[in-house]
């Protein structure tokens, strides 16, 4: 392979690798219909969800991005996967689909999907972080406070999640 050739395969390959996104938190005034937009893709999924992460907290700053759960019993099921391509979800692994944000108007904000079966050990605490960010405001406001600060230190959503994670852990031990 000429050097030339390889250049060109590494610029191509450069091109198509996600980009990470860049982490900013969004005050919820100018989207009061991050609930109402969870709803919907229960709706369009035609499955019970569960809209979890600060999106699904009043109030509570977020990532543009509703976080739903959703409860199956077979995360690996076919038939499910091809009925959440149809709907413009795209596997980002094992168990999770995600959609960027587009100018759909029942659902303009990224979304992302994870699916688990209800026996999931990780099931509860997703459940039990959002009830206590709902129904703690010191909690929640500690969360944001920490939020804020690792936002502005990150540039990639999964650098982000991973610094965050033992807050949520601190938070739900108490």
């Amino acid at each position: 392979m000429s050097e030339e050739s390889l250049d060109v395969d590494l610029q191509r390959a450069s091109a198509a690798w996600p980009r990470p996104l860049r982490v900013g938190l969004v005050d919820p005034d100018p989207d009061p219909a991050w609930p109402d937009e969870a709803r919907h893709w229960g709706v369009r999924l035609g499955l019970p969800v569960h809209h979890v992460g600060a999106t699904a907290v009043p109030g509570l700053p977020a990532v543009p991005q509703i976080d739903l759960l959703v409860l199956v019993d077979d995360p690996d099921d076919e038939v499910l996967h091809l009925a959440f391509e149809a709907r413009d979800l795209a596997p980002r692994g094992p168990g999770v689909w995600r959609r960027p944000a587009l100018s759909d108007e029942a659902c303009p904000t990224a979304v992302e999907v994870r699916l688990l079966r209800p026996e999931d050990p990780a099931v509860e605490p997703f459940l039990r972080f959002r009830d206590l960010l709902r129904s703690d405001p010191h909690a929640a406001q500690r969360y944001t406070d920490v939020r804020r600060g690792l936002a502005g230190d990150y540039d990639d959503l999964g650098v982000y999640r991973r610094a965050k994670g033992p807050v949520i852990a601190a938070l739900l031990r108490g």
